[in-house]
């Protein structure tokens, strides 16, 4: 799942070079654990025109852990920016949970983010993108607007992700920047200072009382036909995986964890 409102705090730490290191770190609090963890980025950038990079992450969460390395890069082109981040996610999930054995399974496969920004004026970016994360496709969608008569730079921001239920967020909030020009427009600061600061996405674990303690016997592919105790739960194997057996009414009548028809 994706924390849907969490209070943490973000720090980084890059060189002046044209080959930049910068250092993530966040800790907060989601429904009563402590979600933890940080990165690093390795970039040179032209701020005119584009920013190449490697990046390696670790956070952790409700006794989740996980571990990214990928390659980033952002072209800039007038007022668009076209931003990714694409490479490797190992997702390691425990296998008890609140006493219960988790149904979920660990994964290890491709993530992607990709957005278009655009900037209305110096200081007002609006954006949209799609992710590719935790096997999940999500729209996203985003704005953010720098005050700089305030004595301290900061931003109001709005973000969304959406697409599955499960993933669906909602988040807003304020940045405040610091740096030696507090004059710095919005554009400038996302062209020549940090990099983004990159989340994962956790999963949302299931345990064996929430889908049933009870695995369903099956035959084999493709009907998948449930030959006994069909209040059970369809095996990971299976298209219904995780959910109750479906009753299909012809040739007499059968239950399955295959697709019904």
């Amino acid at each position: 799942m994706k924390p849907q409102a969490w209070r943490s705090a973000a720090f980084r730490c890059r060189s002046v070079t044209d080959l930049g290191v910068q250092f993530d770190g966040a800790v907060g609090n989601v429904d009563g654990d402590v979600l933890g963890g940080g990165g690093v980025h390795l970039f040179t950038r032209d701020p005119s025109s584009y920013l190449l990079g490697v990046y390696g992450s670790y956070h952790t969460w409700d006794s989740i852990d996980i571990w990214r390395i990928a390659a980033e890069a952002e072209l800039y082109l007038g007022r668009f920016t076209v931003s990714a981040l694409a490479g490797y996610e190992n997702i390691d999930v425990p296998s008890l949970a609140s006493g219960l054995p988790v149904l979920t399974q660990d994964e290890k496969s491709f993530f992607g983010i990709g957005d278009v920004a655009y900037y209305i004026n110096d200081d007002f970016k609006i954006y949209g993108g799609y992710r590719y994360v935790a096997e999940t496709s999500l729209g996203a969608a985003g704005a953010e607007y720098l005050l700089r008569d305030h004595g301290v730079p900061m931003s109001l921001f709005a973000r969304g992700d959406f697409g599955n239920s499960d993933f669906n967020s909602i988040t807003g909030g304020v940045k405040i920047y610091l740096s030696d020009d507090r004059n710095k427009s919005l554009i400038d600061r996302n062209r020549r200072d940090d990099p983004e600061i990159y989340m994962p996405v956790f999963p949302k674990l299931r345990t064996a009382t929430q889908q049933g303690s009870n695995q369903c016997v099956v035959g084999p592919s493709p009907d998948y036909k449930v030959s006994s105790n069909f209040d059970c739960t369809c095996p990971s194997s299976t298209p219904l995986s995780g959910q109750k057996p479906q009753f299909i009414p012809a040739l007499g009548g059968f239950y399955t964890c295959g697709n019904p028809v």
